[in-house]
This record gives C-alpha cells, sequence and structure tokens, in this order.
C-alpha cells in the first residue's frame, strides 16, 4: 500500500532531530553557491581577486561537509543506512560527484593555481554538477510532498 509507506516516511521525516538540522546546511550552502557565482562573474569582471572567489569557494565547501554530515545522520534515521541507502541512492550519488568535483578544484588550485584556465574549467565543472544535483535534489522533494499529500487526502488524515 503505497500511501502507508508516504505516511510512514512522513513519520520518520518528522522523528528525526536532522529534518530541521540538515536544511540549515544545504540551504546555506546554496546561498554560498550564489554567492560565490555573484564573486565569479565580478572576477571576470576584474571587480574583485580570485582570493574572494576561492574563499568563498572554500565556504560552500565547508557547508557541503556539514550538509553530507547531517545528511547522513538524517538517511539513517530515514533509511537505516549511513550513505547510499536505495531510496536515496541517486541523491547520494550525485553528491559523491560533486564532492569529487570540488576536491579536484581544490587539487588544482593547491598544485596548479597559476593554470588559471584549468582552476576556473574546474571550478564551473564542480558548479554545474552541483546545480543540477540541487535540481534533482528539489523535484524529487516535491514529488515527495505531493505523494504524501495525496496519500493523506486518500485516507482522511490532516497533514
Amino acid at each position: 500500500m503505497p500511501e502507508a509507506s508516504a505516511l510512514a516516511a512522513r513519520d520518520r521525516r518528522k522523528a528525526s532531530i536532522w529534518t530541521m538540522i540538515h536544511p540549515l546546511f544545504a540551504i546555506g550552502q546554496m546561498l554560498a553557491f550564489f554567492v560565490s557565482v555573484g564573486y565569479l562573474v565580478a572576477f571576470f569582471r576584474g571587480a574583485v581577486s580570485f582570493e574572494a572567489v576561492h574563499v568563498s569557494v572554500l565556504v560552500k565547501i565547508g557547508l557541503m561537509i556539514g550538509a553530507v554530515l547531517t545528511g547522513s545522520f538524517w538517511e539513517h534515521d530515514m533509511f537505516g543506512y549511513w550513505w547510499f541507502a536505495p531510496e536515496f541512492l541517486l541523491e547520494d550519488v550525485m553528491t559523491l560527484i560533486v564532492f569529487i568535483f570540488q576536491l579536484a578544484y581544490l587539487t588544482v588550485v593547491a598544485f596548479h593555481r597559476d593554470l588559471m584556465p584549468a582552476v576556473l574549467l574546474m571550478l564551473g565543472l564542480a558548479y554545474t554538477v552541483y546545480a543540477v544535483n540541487v535540481a534533482q535534489y528539489i523535484h524529487r522533494t516535491q514529488r515527495q510532498k505531493s505523494e504524501t499529500q495525496a496519500a493523506e487526502k486518500l485516507l482522511g488524515i490532516a497533514a
């Protein structure tokens, strides 16, 4: 019965403290992303140094680490897995890919900072993959919300 499954997931979400904490890091990371993109545009216009861009990237990466940690706690509460739960596999794989690209950016900055085109390419790739990850996460969240609301309506349960 899919309705019972959707309602059970809703109840697990409500019972987990990480449901309230994780979004703080996820939303913080998204805001840091937008600020960082703004700095990147300003860098191309000559208005800020690369250091300003780099610091904004480091802030975003720090918030991403917080989101990954709190997300794994939430995933454990929801599905019994710390990482790669079957129900959340796509999100975890995408997050891992984003993390790998962020690490590649940091590696290029650390060892080849003089190759600014390579640095900017890695940052562009990392941010593109992050944007795709956010889009699929928002889509999944909206779909889950619709399924839960449909189940509540079908069963006559108030939210």
